[in-house]
This record gives structure tokens, C-alpha cells and sequence, in this order.
């Protein structure tokens, strides 16, 4: 399943293509991921022509520039009525609380993993004792330690920035083994991708190391980071210090 941030919408099949489409182009020169809707006659007629994709907001248009805008998925969400003026602010303020929550999940999920009876699973620790120790140690201490502080790292990983973009994962895989550092293997994989790709391509290496001059210059940012791509939602972990 695809997924995108917006499915801009009109029953209106000539405003779709003149008004729909300038609301996509600035949603997309705002780097947010959106798509124009196929033609329909109701909300769940829309719904239904695109099951097979996953939009986090539904932006439907109005008469007079009004947009009424349903956040799919959250019940709990009332839609929202505004002008098109107002649509860039208001998708910013949404995409920061979602993004916020995800990572509030992923820190939960890292601190709380529970086998079938509800109770945490101990991570196994295996002690190696040299021969030349000089003194008796408790080795349940050990292990105790050992998990804490393996804990605190994992924690500390979930510290870092979240690059979002759309790409193949192949071209994933090809970034996440290739440090800031190695020229030659960024080129490799600019030539992995088309020519229209590879401006793309830079940006991504560019914002990566505006966040590695962050960690290491101005010692305000974390040496890892993840890359998250939202069209295949594939997240893989980078190393900002490599």
C-alpha cells in the first residue's frame, strides 16, 4: 500500500484540474507529498477508487476557495473548514503533532516490548570472563547493568532527526551503506539513479550533512539519524559520524 500525506479532491472535474492542481504544485514545492484525486461524485466514492493507497489528510474543495480538509484514519479529528490560504500553515501544524506522536510511539515501543503474558522479555546478556580477572564479581549485576545501558543507547538513537523522502528502497540501501565522507560513493549513487533523479539525489546529501555539521561543529544535534521513505514507509538508520 502507497502512502501519501494529501488526496486533493473536487466533484467539480474542471476545478480539480485548474485549482486542484495549483494547491498540489504548492503542496509539492513545500516538500508535502500529495496526489490529485480521480474523478468521483462523494467522499466515499474517492475512498473507494483509491483503497489501494493510504493519505494521512483528504482535502476536499469547495466553492469560494474553501477547503474542507478530513484527517483519515482519527476518528477523534473533526474535519476543518478553512480558506486555501491558510491550507500550508494548517498541514505543517498537523505533520508536526503526527510526526511528534510517531516518534513518542517508537520510544514507547523500544521501552515497553512485552511477550504473550504481558510481561517485559528479558534481553539476553552473555558474560565473558577473562582468565587473568582478579576479583569475583555478581554476575546478575552484570547482566542488569549491561541491559540498562544498553537500553539508554537505544533511547539515545531515538534522539536523532528523521529525514523523510521518496524514493525506491533500493537507493535506500545504497545511501545507508555510503558515509557523508566517501565522494566517490555518493557519485556511485547518483549514477545509480536517472538524470532528473539526481538533483534529488543531492538534496538528500546536502540536508544529511547540514545534520552532521549540526552534530559535529555546533555539538546542538544527535550523530544518528534516520531516513524514512513515505511511499514505501522503509525506514532505515544512518550514522551522521561515519
Amino acid at each position: 500500500m502507497r502512502q501519501c500525506d494529501c488526496l486533493i479532491a473536487s466533484f467539480n472535474a474542471a476545478v480539480s484540474r485548474s485549482l486542484g492542481a495549483e494547491i498540489l504544485q504548492t503542496l509539492w514545492a513545500h516538500s508535502i507529498s500529495a496526489e490529485l484525486a480521480k474523478d468521483a461524485r462523494s467522499p466515499e466514492d474517492l475512498l473507494s477508487k483509491h483503497r489501494e493507497e493510504e493519505y494521512s489528510w483528504l482535502i476536499i474543495i469547495k466553492q469560494d476557495a474553501m477547503l474542507k480538509i478530513k484527517s483519515l484514519g482519527r476518528k477523534d479529528v473533526p474535519d476543518a473548514d478553512i480558506p486555501t490560504t491558510q491550507l500550508l500553515s494548517w498541514l505543517r501544524n498537523e505533520i508536526r503533532e503526527r510526526d511528534s506522536k510517531t516518534v513518542v510511539k517508537l520510544r514507547g515501543n523500544s521501552s515497553a516490548d512485552t511477550n504473550g503474558s504481558g510481561e517485559k522479555e528479558e534481553q539476553e546478556v552473555r558474560v565473558l570472563v577473562a582468565q587473568t580477572r582478579s576479583k569475583k564479581f555478581n554476575r546478575r549485576t552484570v547482566v542488569e547493568q549491561a541491559q540498562s545501558s544498553a537500553s539508554s543507547l537505544v533511547q539515545s538513537f531515538l534522539d536523532g532527526p528523521i529525514l523523510a523522502i521518496e524514493t525506491t528502497d533500493q537507493v535506500m540501501d545504497l545511501i545507508r551503506g555510503t558515509c557523508l565522507s566517501e565522494v566517490e560513493g555518493w557519485r556511485q549513487v547518483e549514477q545509480s539513479v536517472t538524470n532528473t533523479e539526481r538533483k534529488y539525489i543531492r538534496e538528500i546529501h546536502d540536508e544529511l550533512d547540514n545534520l552532521r555539521f549540526k552534530y559535529q561543529k555546533k555539538n546542538d544535534g544527535s550523530r544518528h539519524a534516520f531516513l524514512y521513505n513515505f511511499r514505501s514507509g522503509n525506514c532505515v538508520y544512518y550514522d551522521l559520524g561515519a
